[in-house]
């Protein structure tokens, strides 16, 4: 999808976002009123909550191979009332570092040495670093970090949500062009629980996870299975590797050439 269709689905995002929020958390005070989308076109309609959840999943499940079952590009929001297991340890690591590092943010400092080294990048813009971390899993996953410090949706402002929405457009498309064929992945967000304490809060830093199963070709794809499954990952190609193939994948999407 092209960075102008994007947009909306993010704006999209903040609005669902915006409305779980604890009214007791200081991201309410940086959140721009707001009431959720109407009714989606298959009919049912978007609620608001009536409870207070911790935690909000956005995630898109996209192709077969990573069991989405509807062709239509869609994705999903979860929420909870805990803290899920892969934020939460994440969260865990992002307050240490503030704390031994005189408030200094993890992620932040991390895309600013990524984007210097630059071996590891596939695109960035004003906004945002993508790349391969060196301790990815699959073959071609890609994490896209905020260069600034925001903790979530609502602390983006309109120039940020563009820089997003080119963000993700340069993503996808060079994984499409890869291997020129529609290119399965899972894609998630990570930002600060709806609900949670100051320290929590102002130590999350908005980022996203791509992870793509394929491995050689449109179908040939990575088993995280035997060895990778009862001890640990191993890496088929490097991250430096696979940073460089995407960058070379850049321009217009293989089908429009």
């Amino acid at each position: 999808m092209p960075a102008h269709d994007i947009l909306p689905v993010i704006n999209t995002w903040t609005k669902i976002y915006t409305t779980h929020l604890d009214p007791h958390s200081p991201l309410a005070k940086s959140a721009k009123p707001t009431t959720l989308p109407p009714a989606s076109m298959n009919g049912h309609p978007v609620t608001s909550p009536t409870q207070q959840y911790r935690y909000m999943q956005i995630f898109e499940n996209k192709g077969s191979a990573m069991g989405c079952s509807n062709p239509h590009p869609h994705g999903q929001v979860w929420a909870t009332t805990s803290l899920p297991e892969e934020p939460g340890i994440e969260l865990v690591k992002l307050r240490e570092y503030r704390r031994e590092q005189g408030g200094c943010n993890l992620l932040e400092d991390y895309a600013k040495l990524e984007s210097e080294k630059g071996e590891r990048t596939v695109f960035e813009n004003s906004s945002f670093w993508a790349g391969c971390p060196w301790w990815a899993t699959w073959p071609f996953e890609i994490m896209v970090v905020a260069k600034k410090h925001k903790r979530a949706l609502v602390d983006f402002n309109d120039q940020e949500r563009e820089d997003l929405a080119e963000t993700i457009a340069e993503v996808t498309r060079r994984y499409d062009n890869l291997f020129e064929t529609s290119f399965p992945y899972s894609m998630g967000i990570h930002q600060a629980p709806l609900s949670g304490t100051a320290e929590e809060i102002e130590a999350s830093h908005f980022h996203l996870h791509f992870y793509p199963p394929l491995l050689r070709s449109a179908t040939v794809r990575k088993f995280l299975v035997g060895y990778e499954m009862m001890a640990e990952p191993q890496r088929d190609i490097t991250p430096e590797q696979a940073a460089t193939r995407l960058r070379d994948c850049g321009g217009p999407l293989y089908r429009t050439r």
